[in-house]
């Protein structure tokens, strides 16, 4: 159906811009160290979350982009975003990274002073209310969304 390919291109030409521009490129060229990633590391103890796994995430958040917008590859590039939604929403529900986690404008400071994750959290800052995980739930209904007008193309 010709609609069906109008809303494909649509929501993969929009959804490969946030991508690279929301998630994929802040990755490479945000703040150091980047606040998601090191929230993690530091309530999970695990070192390979920040850089090395940060770095993994952003070259699959741009690949997953790249695939999007080549109609021949773009149920890959869907599945893939798909994959690492999925990845980021369950860190999103571990003790690790929770549903709202701090304000940006605060956390990223702190982090750039050397402040530990022990002693940032201590400080009971404000929250974002979630709006970090409902953006990675909106990324997966696109992804499946795309997957599902993709579905006979494969």
């Amino acid at each position: 159906m010709k609609i069906d390919r109008i809303a494909s291109w649509a929501l993969a030409l929009g959804f490969a811009a946030a991508l690279v521009f929301m998630v994929g490129l802040p990755k490479f060229i945000g703040p150091t160290p980047n606040p998601i990633f090191a929230l993690i590391e530091g309530r999970s103890g695990i070192g390979l979350f920040e850089p090395e796994l940060r770095y993994l995430t952003g070259v699959g958040e741009l690949a997953a982009a790249l695939l999007l917008v080549i109609p021949a590859t773009r149920l890959l590039g869907a599945a893939l975003a798909a994959f690492i939604t999925i990845s980021a929403i369950g860190f999103h529900l571990s003790p690790w990274l929770g549903v709202r986690i701090p304000e940006m404008s605060q956390l990223v400071p702190l982090l750039q002073e050397g402040r530990s994750v022990a002693e940032i959290d201590a400080m009971n800052l404000p929250t974002d209310g979630g709006a970090l995980f409902y953006t990675a739930l909106a990324f997966l209904a696109v992804a499946f969304t795309l997957i599902w007008l993709e579905r006979r193309r494969a």
